[in-house]
């Protein structure tokens, strides 16, 4: 089981287990099996181009190699960033202490990236953090699953169905007044290319 998520505010700390929430948990799922004559499950596979090899699952599998054919192994590789420095790889979040802030305006959501949702299980929450957070408040926090690059953005809220962590990287988008004039930026002509217009 995942460690939970510990969040510090106003003074005291609340630990909330985390349950992914995807689609299936919503809405169910369903499953086509095909079958042969006979009622077994039939297994997927594919012939490669030469039609000489019939591939099945586990057959397969992705790679990283030096030019000279030697295998890397993902504990070897780093992460660059725009520059070509290396990046420190970030911990996760989980089971450490999270300072968070707000309350936060709802609004903040809405420049959102969202990746993924989680519930947060509040049964053994004694601080009172969980009913701020079904009474509106929403709070944020920083949020890593696992190990990664960069740390997510957690928003902490609450309704009458429980408590979740809407987990994603903030946006910066450019909004448009109304009545605004939308400036085309100019390209640059070479002048190498071909005017089919004047043939």
């Amino acid at each position: 089981m995942a460690k939970p998520l510990i969040v510090s505010f106003g003074g005291v700390t609340a630990s909330f287990p985390v349950t992914l929430v995807d689609r299936s948990k919503i809405y169910g799922s369903k499953k086509r099996v095909a079958i042969d004559a006979q009622g077994r499950d039939c297994t997927r596979a594919a012939l490669s181009s030469d039609g000489a090899t019939l591939i099945v699952s586990g057959m397969t599998a992705q790679g990283y190699f030096t030019r000279a054919g030697r295998a890397v192994s993902r504990s070897e590789m780093v992460g660059l960033n725009a520059k070509g420095e290396i990046v420190e790889v970030k911990p996760s979040t989980l089971g450490v202490e999270q300072k968070a802030e707000g309350p936060v305006d709802p609004s903040e959501l809405l420049n959102l990236s969202v990746q993924s949702v989680y519930f947060l299980e509040t049964q053994e929450d004694k601080t009172g953090l969980a009913d701020r957070l079904k009474r509106g408040e929403v709070l944020k926090v920083d949020f890593n699953y696992v190990a990664g690059l960069g740390v997510e953005t957690a928003y902490l809220l609450g309704n009458d169905a429980g408590c979740f962590a809407i987990v994603g990287t903030p946006v910066a988008d450019q909004w448009v007044e109304e009545g605004q004039q939308f400036a085309q930026p100019e390209e640059s002509v070479d002048s190498d290319d071909l005017d089919f217009d004047a043939m």
